[in-house]
């Protein structure tokens, strides 16, 4: 084992990572404890096995080097676990588990995931057998991805690329488009919509997961929250399902809600800057049915 190789700005990445956890999220130094026996098994290889004193050495340095991990709990084989401070054993299998609960959901899928952070997810439904797994991740958590799939060996394509960043090429190419956690975070919403209806092939479907409005009243309104919420500052917006629909749908996807999954953060009241609340946390399905779009106002650049 070797390690991995972080550059000068790879580094500002990671560097990002430790502010935001440190001085915004005021993370403890340690993570949670887990028993090996209740982490999910991401490969097969790692059933029997076993580290030599050089291996955990260059796995606790990478560690070190890496920032503290948000999703867990992941077993690295032998006896080494990262806890990660969000459980994304259970949540993972009580949300996407559910969605994708029937053994040939993805066998054979082009697969897209926006937004994958450390990759839990990722690895979490690559064992449903697509044909192709694209994660893209913006951040610095992006490395510890990378770290985690030198370790499970996996096929998936963990790319850093922000999501405007995906190629023209890949346009009407995925069977399933997954966009978690990611939405309510982006200023440019519209724009996220789109992108989101375009990577899908006429059939294919985008599984959205989203905070939205409570109140029925509000179902056709994006409303901006513009405090920190669940200790985090970034951009935070709540829609309406009724405006969410008509969004996807005016790029060719009609929707559907599957699932919802309680409230949208660990604490926080979640108010709109109007004083709704927002404490709806759910998943939705948008399958498309035509290549039809309405036009994004630019301006070209010459």
């Amino acid at each position: 084992m070797k390690l991995l190789a972080i550059d000068a700005r790879a580094q500002k990445y990671l560097d990002d990572i430790r502010w935001v956890q440190k001085d915004i999220w005021k993370l403890p130094a340690k993570y949670p404890d887990y028993e090996k026996n209740y982490c999910e098994i991401f490969s097969d290889e790692l059933i029997s096995k076993k580290y030599s004193r050089q291996d955990k050495k260059f796995i606790n340095e990478s560690l070190q080097t890496l920032q503290m991990f948000m999703h867990g709990p992941f077993w690295l084989g032998d006896d080494i676990v990262i806890g990660g401070f969000w459980n994304k054993r259970d949540t993972v299998r009580e949300t996407l588990g559910k969605i994708f609960h029937e053994s040939n959901a993805l066998i054979g899928k082009r697969v897209l995931e926006i937004g994958s952070m450390s990759g839990y997810d990722s690895f979490y439904l690559n064992l449903k057998q697509p044909e192709y797994y694209l994660s893209i991740e913006p951040s610095g958590f992006h490395y510890q991805a990378l770290f985690l799939n030198d370790i499970y060996k996996t096929t998936i394509d963990f790319k850093q690329l922000f999501w405007q960043d995906i190629s023209e090429e890949l346009i009407g190419t995925f069977d399933v488009v997954l966009n978690c956690g990611c939405l309510y975070h982006e200023a440019d919403f519209v724009s996220m919509i789109k992108k989101t209806a375009d990577m899908l092939m006429i059939g294919g479907k985008a599984i959205i997961a989203t905070v939205s409005i409570k109140d029925d009243e509000y179902s056709d309104y994006i409303m901006y929250m513009p405090d920190t919420y669940a200790g985090d500052m970034t951009y935070w917006f709540a829609i309406g399902e009724k405006a969410l629909f008509r969004l996807f749908e005016s790029y060719g996807c009609e929707g559907k809600l599957i699932l919802k999954a309680g409230l949208a953060g660990d604490s926080g009241n979640g108010e709109t800057i109007e004083g709704h609340s927002a404490e709806n946390y759910n998943f939705y399905e948008f399958t498309k049915y035509s290549d039809k779009s309405r036009p994004l106002i630019t301006i070209p650049r010459y």
